[in-house]
């Protein structure tokens, strides 16, 4: 049976990546009075069973391109608004590694999800080829827009640390907290890539999933101790 490609799930596919980088999360000074200030919110997944969940989408950026709306449950949404808090208003960092980082998180899902799919490979090769590609975005796109100033330091020193470790990367290290920040731009993202109609309501409906199985293991996942700057990288 022919694999099916989620064509547009690749950070090269990404027109102007070259211009990513981090000051649109440096710069926010004011914490948001909720996360409609971030967000548009819309009740909007098909397809998936907590259809009753509310979806979002990144503030329209790109007028001539189709908005992806990806379902956040309200307990991702506090979570994300949490960590902003914590690292930009405390000057505090998430300890690291994660005790559970994001290649365990995707394959924990994966391992959960791929009985559903046993009769249909089609569908066993999507959800393959969606988590192959949130792992290679979320290594590309970390030191570009995924962290906040007074993370970088403990990013360059853990990238010290790491380098000379075969095949280990920023999904070896980072955790739900960042696979969230992750979440909340992919619609800017992938709304920029290539991805035809088809893909494009494919990938919406693994994604939202995806935040629907975070959001209902968030206590399994989500490391809630944050430690000093000065400390994240001795």
């Amino acid at each position: 049976m022919a694999r099916i490609k989620v064509t547009g799930l690749d950070p090269k596919n990404i027109e102007g990546l070259e211009h990513y980088d981090s000051s649109d999360l440096e710069d926010l000074s004011e914490p948001p009075d909720d996360l409609e200030a971030m967000f548009d919110f819309e009740d909007n997944c098909p397809r998936c069973d907590d259809s009753h969940v509310d979806g979002f989408e990144q503030e329209e950026s790109f007028n001539t391109r189709p908005s992806i709306r990806i379902v956040m449950p309200d307990n991702l949404k506090s979570l994300l608004v949490d960590d902003w808090e914590r690292v930009t208003k405390n000057g505090s960092v998430v300890s690291l590694p994660a005790p559970k980082p994001v290649r365990r998180i995707l394959q924990d899902w994966r391992d959960e999800e791929e009985p559903k799919r046993a009769d249909n490979r089609i569908d066993v090769d999507v959800l393959d080829e969606v988590i192959a590609g949130m792992l290679e975005y979320f290594d590309v796109m970390l030191d570009r827009v995924l962290l906040y100033r007074y993370e970088r330091a403990q990013y360059r020193a853990l990238r010290m640390h790491y380098q000379d470790e075969s095949g280990k990367g920023p999904v070896d290290v980072y955790g739900a907290e960042h696979l969230i920040r992750l979440f909340s731009l992919l619609p800017e993202l992938l709304a920029q890539t290539n991805m035809d109609v088809t893909n494009t309501q494919r990938m919406r409906e693994e994604i939202s999933k995806l935040s629907l199985w975070l959001s209902r293991n968030s206590e399994k996942y989500f490391r809630t101790e944050y430690i000093a700057t000065e400390d994240s990288y001795e």
